[in-house]
């Protein structure tokens, strides 16, 4: 597979930072792959480090970071490299409700500004009904497209309004298996 043609990027569960690596150099690691130019490098390093409110830590190594911040740099990283689409595995699992409400504002700030499609894989439903615009609804083994529903709610979304309600119920009884 030739890294520079692919434009596709990927979050997992764990944080996936390089421990020997700090911040800014986590950030570019993609573009470096990529070979990109150097100042288009630290050009773009400098965008998604300011986006993603890490200014102050860009050179401080992972070990010396909160849990917010360390997934933050994975998603700096990660659309640094602007992918067509990225795909982020239950990036939030691990994370405190307050860190995750937080990041979760923080993607669909830079997903509205990347227009990067992204696949976001999650068994939390409210976090589901809240991020998408689409919500595939799997089946168990063998895996299957259960559902698909369109998200048309409004942005900003009010977690406690009657039609987010409405979906979210919709959606968890579709999940019931009893």
């Amino acid at each position: 597979m030739d890294l520079k043609k692919h434009n596709i990027a990927y979050i997992f569960q764990e944080y996936s930072t390089f421990p020997w690596m700090k911040v800014e150099d986590n950030v570019k690691y993609g573009l470096r792959i990529k070979k990109m130019p150097e100042k288009e490098i630290q050009e773009r390093a400098d965008e998604m480090i300011r986006m993603v409110g890490l200014e102050e830590y860009r050179s401080y190594y992972p070990d010396q970071l909160s849990a917010s911040m360390l997934q933050r740099v994975v998603i700096a990283r990660a659309f640094a490299v602007q992918p067509e689409l990225l795909i982020m595995d239950e990036p939030y699992g691990q994370l405190d409700i307050s860190l995750r409400f937080r990041l979760e504002d923080e993607l669909i700030r830079l997903w509205r500004k990347t227009k990067t499609t992204v696949i976001f894989i999650t068994h939390n439903i409210e976090e589901a009904v809240y991020l998408s615009e689409r919500i595939l609804v799997l089946t168990n083994k063998p895996t299957k497209i259960k559902k698909e529903i369109a998200n048309l709610l409004s942005w900003p979304r009010d977690v406690t309004d009657d039609k987010f309600v409405e979906l979210r119920n919709h959606v968890t009884d579709l999940i019931k298996w009893w």
